[in-house]
């Protein structure tokens, strides 16, 4: 987790403990209030599980980290529910995007880690001598996390009524230039 985001996480959760009790001293915030700072400090945490992944395996390739992105992560979210709500948490048709994007789909409550996780395993059929994927299997998603210009990355997953779980990362600028290597 970054210095910053690892401040402003353990502010967060001071400032939660210190609500939490006030017959033991604590501030007494508004419910609203306190469910707010929760649900940031939930953000804060749901970030940090989509980018750790992201960034150890571009640090792998001697590539930039990448920044969260709260547009894209809004972006993300509003694919992903709208994919829930009407399209029953099927993938979304992303070609129109000016993003990049990768989606998965488990057929459980997946965790950010290990979805990202999935897409950075496939880099063991990526040869990067001759900027091809192995006979039969997909790279497309190891190489979107491994972009060299991509920036910035937003996350966001949906809960399905089936219990499978979506997930969508949009990344900017995109990546997956057909004829370019990503790193």
């Amino acid at each position: 987790m970054a210095p910053q985001r690892r401040h402003h996480a353990a502010c967060l959760l001071v400032l939660l403990a210190l609500c939490a009790a006030p017959a033991h001293g604590g501030l007494a915030l508004p419910a609203r209030v306190s469910k707010a700072l929760a649900a940031a400090a939930n953000a804060t945490a749901t970030a940090d599980e989509f980018l750790a992944p992201h960034n150890k395996a571009r640090a792998a390739v001697g590539v930039a980290a990448l920044r969260w992105s709260a547009d894209l992560t809004a972006a993300a979210a509003w694919t992903s529910s709208q994919q829930q709500k009407q399209k029953n948490c099927a993938f979304a048709d992303m070609g129109a995007s000016p993003y990049g994007a990768n989606q998965g789909w488990a057929s459980y409550r997946a965790r950010p880690a290990e979805v990202v996780a999935s897409w950075v395993a496939q880099g063991k059929y990526y040869t990067h001598a001759n900027n091809t994927c192995a006979a039969g299997q997909q790279c497309g998603t190891y190489t979107q996390v491994v972009w060299r210009r991509t920036a910035e990355v937003g996350c966001a997953q949906a809960s399905c009524a089936s219990g499978a779980t979506l997930t969508l990362c949009l990344y900017n600028p995109h990546g997956n230039v057909k004829g370019e290597s990503p790193y």
